[in-house]
């Protein structure tokens, strides 16, 4: 529902309960320099929970999903909307409790890649997005998706594979400088996530 989440129907309902639940968030941060921290974990968490899940979904049980493509959008779609709440999390440092509310609430409702561009600069995120752009289109690509979709872990060194997976790592790369450039060292983000 933040990471995420768009209103079908109901906007007003649906903006309701998404700031009901940063209210509830935010409320268990004891100071206002302290990052939204119970957000922070949840997001993390989540992250890690979508990665092993991956990997239950593509190695058990009967008939396994398809590996190649789910892996690919993993180190893409899914990486994107981690960093675009942690990103979102890290500037509601040296704030109250109803300016983290706000912040998170207007961070929220954009869309991530132009939650990501408000956040770091269009400059700052600009290499990342290219290399995201570079996934949009192949997945746009019936005969990308096709061919991704038969591949098994065996087919991990397959050419188009590797260049998508090459371009992940390109991806990841320019998603932790555009974090470097936007939180500098001593921002309380950096430690929240390390330690």
């Amino acid at each position: 529902m933040l990471l995420e989440g768009e209103w079908l129907s109901n906007e007003e309902g649906f903006d309701s309960i998404r700031k009901c639940v940063i209210e509830r968030y935010v409320k268990g941060t004891p100071k206002d320099h302290q990052l939204a921290l119970f957000l922070l974990n949840d997001i993390i968490r989540y992250w890690r929970t979508i990665a092993v899940d991956f990997a239950f979904k593509t190695t058990e049980g009967d008939s396994p999903k398809p590996w190649a493509i789910r892996n690919i959008k993993l180190v893409f779609s899914r990486k994107l909307m981690y960093a675009g709440g942690l990103f979102a999390v890290g500037m509601t440092v040296d704030r109250t409790e109803e300016s983290k509310v706000k912040i998170l609430e207007d961070l929220f409702r954009m869309p991530v890649i132009e939650r990501m561009k408000y956040l770091c600069g269009p400059n700052r995120i600009s290499k990342a997005l290219a290399s995201y752009d570079f996934f949009l289109r192949a997945m746009e690509d019936d005969a990308v998706r096709n061919h991704l979709k038969k591949l098994t872990l065996e087919g991990r060194y397959d050419p188009l594979f590797r260049d998508l997976k090459n371009e992940a790592h390109r991806f990841t790369r320019e998603l932790l400088g555009a974090f470097e450039r936007t939180f500098h060292s001593t921002h309380p983000i950096r430690r929240a996530v390390i330690f």
